[in-house]
């Protein structure tokens, strides 16, 4: 079979093996932290707020680690970090007035920090402060 029907033949399977990881990290989350749906507020696009975070500086966002990155209902930016001050699931929303808030997610149902009314040239500053900023590093 010629490599490109080969490649086409094992995308779907791909896709499908993704979506059920996908689908068992949703419910562990929803199992273990059974707020998140309170925390978020409203639907925006979570792949702009995935790009803000990559392109203002892409070593911040490297040095944080992440390596799952989850869109959870449109409503929430779910990633998973490992970082030195923090490691696990980090939870950015979009709230009414138009700001980020982010929450850091630890154990089960705790909320081990918050920051509210981020605009969107601050967050991934204050994001890195709380995962992974020490106070001997210079930028």
């Amino acid at each position: 079979m010629p490599p490109n029907k080969k490649g086409l033949v094992e995308q779907p399977f791909k896709r499908q093996v993704r979506m059920n990881l996908i689908l068992i990290i949703m419910t562990k989350l929803n199992k273990n932290f059974d707020n998140i749906e309170t925390l978020c507020q409203r639907d925006f696009d979570v792949q702009d707020t995935l790009n803000l975070l990559i392109m203002t500086n892409g070593s911040i966002y490297m040095s944080w680690g992440v390596e799952r990155k989850i869109s959870y209902k449109g409503k929430g930016l779910l990633l998973y970090v490992n970082g030195h001050l923090h490691t696990g699931w980090v939870l950015v929303v979009l709230a009414w007035n138009d700001t980020y808030s982010f929450y850091l997610l630890e154990g089960t149902k705790e909320i081990k920090h918050e920051e509210h009314e981020l605009y969107f040239d601050v967050i991934q500053q204050r994001l890195d402060i709380a995962i992974e900023k020490q106070s001997n590093y210079n930028f």
